[in-house]
């Protein structure tokens, strides 16, 4: 059987391979016998196989079976003759490179020979063949034959090499790589290891400052029980008390940005209450520093569509971040306003200022450059807090000094609520102040000092409180007593607010007490699963006593 050698695929740039099949038998075509011996005698010392065929159609067979180094074909055979054989040949797309001597026993005319050129002839031999000039003719288009096939070997082997070297240099890249990502990776979990220890330093510092005087104050107290408690004493404990909760929000709103759980309860908004309201939260620490703070709003109003509560920590801690670092009795000013279909709110003082190597990365969580030998500075939080809330409303935050000494300006920018976008939403919440109503309310907590201390709050109001410390008994005297308004805890032992919401709802059904949820999960699907279970308020531990006081009445602020 005639070997068929594997295609060989020649690339050249970016051509499609060509492919191309090679046999090892030589096809010789002739309508004579005689013809045909005297061509096989002739090529038997090239030691290939001759396939004798005796008409055109013969031959085409005999290249449907194999394919054939060599073709001689005779042109004046009877039927189909040797040129037409041609032309079918090199029709097929495998036998178009297969080489072909034509021979004729008639002289050649020019004509002839273009024809057979055109056919794709290699060569022309005349009758009577020489069998040397056969043989030799022959033996060229088979060696040539064998160095195309060393040549095809030859490149596959170099191209089986690249392979290999181009798969080790890509071994040795890959190797490369991961030892410079493990690299990186190794210098960004000491860079975070070095943050967490400065972090949990300055936490520790944080907590311990406020925690001191409130301590001291205590004993102060325990010095002298039955003496009026001091206003200085109770601005002391007021002031830390709202430090330590800042931090603690702070730390709990990194947790929920970083979990993907902190949402937003937008509404139309005006920057200038915003403005108004964080003032009066920081007017305690702006005037333990003695700065001089100027407000300018500027007309129309900025009316943007936000969270007010998280538009007021923003400021806030704008506000907070120009007290720690102005020296006391530095000048601090706010602007706020429109510009461009945006509403801004600027926070600038003349204080420390901002190193200009900083200023890149001032936004970043945990960023504690700027941290005093004393500790100051806070825990790093508060910018990187403002940013990614106001990015979460869809404004942009940005900072602006000329360097160290030479103050700091914080501008926060948020798209306007255009008029048709602001009749859809629900109308701006109002100020409102708590009746003077007295009522009867039920305090449930199982923390018996927080209980304690909240009836004790209600009662200087005027109202009339009982206290309970767990689910069961708050629904038997809720029942019972059928009081104006309850504050319920809900994670309570044994039975949860919620249940005792419910029950409550069950059971009184011709009266209807206000009932407030008081809980330190402060999430939308907390506040969501409180009104379903049917409270009328839901307030977030630690509240101030503005805000208990506001949830009994019903305040939007509530």
């Amino acid at each position: 059987m005639p070997t068929t050698l594997t295609p060989t695929d020649l690339h050249i740039g970016d051509y499609e391979p060509l492919r191309i099949t090679y046999g090892r038998d030589i096809l010789v075509v002739d309508d004579n016998q005689t013809n045909l011996i005297a061509i096989e005698a002739a090529l038997s010392p090239l030691g290939r196989k001759l396939v004798l065929a005796h008409s055109g159609v013969e031959a085409l067979g005999r290249l449907l079976e194999q394919d054939f180094a060599l073709l001689i074909l005779d042109v004046a055979m009877p039927g189909m003759d040797g040129f037409e054989t041609a032309k079918l040949v090199r029709s097929r797309e495998r036998n178009r490179a297969t080489p072909i001597i034509f021979v004729t026993g008639m002289s050649w005319e020019n004509d002839a020979v273009l024809r057979g050129y055109e056919l794709g002839a290699f060569d022309f031999l005349m009758k009577p063949i020489r069998p040397e000039v056969l043989r030799a003719k022959a033996t060229v288009f088979v060696q040539l034959q064998e160095r195309t096939i060393e040549l095809a070997v030859k490149a596959d082997e170099l191209r089986q090499v690249q392979i290999r070297a181009y798969e080790r240099e890509l071994h040795a890249q890959r190797r490369r790589f991961e030892a410079e990502v493990m690299e990186r990776q190794m210098q960004q979990l000491a860079e975070a290891d070095r943050r967490k220890d400065e972090f949990l330093a300055i936490l520790a510092h944080e907590l311990r400052n406020p925690l001191q005087p409130l301590q001291t104050a205590v004993e102060v107290l325990e010095h002298e029980p039955d003496k009026p408690v001091p206003a200085r004493i109770r601005k002391i404990v007021q002031r830390q008390v709202q430090h330590i909760t800042r931090l603690v929000d702070d730390l709990l709103d990194v947790a929920r940005f970083t979990a993907g759980k902190l949402e937003l309860r937008r509404e139309p908004t005006d920057l200038d209450s915003i403005v108004e309201e964080a003032v009066a939260s920081c007017r305690t620490s702006i005037d333990s520093r003695n700065h001089h703070l100027e407000i300018s709003a500027h007309t129309p109003p900025a009316i943007v569509h936000g969270d007010p509560v998280r538009l007021i920590q923003c400021v806030c801690n704008l506000i907070h971040n120009a007290v720690k670092y102005t020296e006391p009795g530095g000048r601090i000013t706010i602007d706020c306003g429109t510009d461009r279909g945006d509403g801004f709110v600027r926070v600038t003082d003349n204080g420390r200022g901002i190193p200009a190597d900083l200023l890149p990365k001032i936004f970043d969580m945990f960023v504690q450059e700027r941290v005093t030998p004393d500790g100051g500075g806070g825990l790093g939080l508060g910018l990187g807090l403002v940013k990614r809330l106001i990015e979460l409303h869809g404004g942009t935050v940005r900072a602006a000094s000329e360097g160290q000494g030479r103050g700091a300006t914080f501008e926060i920018r948020m798209p306007l609520v255009d008029q048709a976008t602001l009749e859809k939403l629900k109308p701006m919440r109002t100020k409102t102040g708590p009746q003077d109503r007295p009522l009867r309310a039920v305090v449930c907590d199982d923390a018996t000092d927080l209980r304690d201390l909240v009836a004790d709050l209600l009662r200087l109001r005027g109202h009339e409180v009982s206290v309970v410390g767990d689910g069961p008994a708050a629904i038997q005297l809720i029942v019972a007593e059928r009081p104006d308004v309850a504050l319920i805890d809900i994670g309570l032992p044994d039975m949860d607010g919620y249940e005792v919401a419910r029950t409550i709802r069950e059971q009184l059904t011709d009266h209807k007490p206000r009932l407030i949820a008081m809980t330190g999960y402060g999430q939308a699907s907390d506040r969501a699963a409180a009104f379903e279970a049917g409270f009328d308020a839901h307030i977030v531990k630690p509240a101030s006593a503005d805000k208990i006081l506001r949830a009994l009445y019903g305040s939007e602020e509530a």
